[in-house]
């Protein structure tokens, strides 16, 4: 027998087998029908619905009786028999109630197929995040059909992390929120709080001593730079009196715009001193704080 020939023979024989383990399994578990991936599929996902329906209906079975027994009745009759432990039957009751109103019906026949013991996990979440989920959303990044290839460990892993994720946006939230309010309540206090005269001719003296500090000081570095154009000038022969003659005039003439607007004089006053520049204090003022006046003084 040629090797093509033994090749050919094994093939068969293995083809044969599949077949006949095939027909053995379908007498036993598919009632003798030929095997149809697309079909058993099909039956497989309406097994998921019924049994997620009767879920459903185990769960109204259980509110009815919760409501009309007490406590320990209710969970001998749900144990004894019905075969669910308590913490079941308050989350399929739990599941029951989640999904009896309108919003929660119309994202059912999609969260159904995932399954029952993953459409429990899911009921952490809010209802119209299951419904966004339903309707093509996602649960911090992870669709439906994401869920429906998850493990229920990878599901319970990825809710946490979203339950995580969302407490820390509200948290940053909250803080930023917190800071805008502070930051809303001095400024209305400082609104609604007026300075007193002397407290800000004080501010603007203080600021006009400031600028004044600064602009000299930023003067004096001219001196730097006209002295590197005079080394220059004896280096290279270059004359750059026009540039420096026309940075002084420049600034000259900005001081003396600045002094024509407010009509200010050339020289200083020196007989006006401003009230606020004193130390003295009137006597109203003097008054209005508890202290005594000269004319209160007991002379005995």
């Amino acid at each position: 027998m040629s090797e093509a020939t033994s090749v050919e023979v094994i093939t068969a024989d293995v083809i044969n087998q599949q077949a006949l383990h095939s027909m053995q399994v379908m007498e036993q578990w598919g009632n003798g029908e030929v095997y149809n991936e697309a079909t058993w599929i099909e039956r497989g996902r309406q097994a998921v619905v019924k049994t997620l329906e009767g879920m459903f209906e185990l769960g109204k079975a259980l509110i009815v009786l919760k409501e009309h027994t007490e406590h320990g009745r209710f969970m001998e009759i749900a144990e004894q028999e019905l075969g669910v432990k308590e913490r079941e039957a308050r989350r399929l009751m739990s599941a029951t109630k989640r999904f009896a109103t309108p919003q929660m019906q119309k994202a059912q026949p999609k969260l159904i197929t995932l399954g029952k013991s993953k459409l429990l996990e899911l009921l952490v979440e809010d209802d119209d995040t299951l419904v966004e989920l339903a309707e093509g959303g996602d649960i911090n990044g992870n669709t439906l059909d994401d869920v429906d290839r998850m493990t229920i460990k990878e599901l319970r892993l990825a809710l946490r992390e979203a339950r995580e994720d969302s407490k820390a946006k509200d948290k940053v939230m909250s803080e930023k929120n917190a800071k805008i309010d502070e930051l809303a309540e001095k400024l209305a206090k400082n609104k609604n709080k007026q300075p007193k005269p002397a407290d800000v001719a004080r501010e603007l003296s203080a600021q006009l001593a400031s600028t004044e500090v600064s602009a000299r000081s930023e003067i004096s570095k001219l001196k730097d730079i006209f002295d590197g154009f005079m080394a220059h000038k004896e280096a290279h022969g270059s004359d750059h009196t026009a540039l420096m003659v026309g940075a002084i005039n420049q600034l000259i003439l900005d001081c003396e715009i600045l002094r024509g607007q407010y009509l200010l004089p050339t020289d200083t006053p020196t007989d006006e001193v401003p009230s606020w520049l004193t130390d003295e204090t009137s006597e109203t003022d003097v008054h209005e704080r508890g202290m005594p006046l000269p004319f209160d003084e007991d002379d005995g």
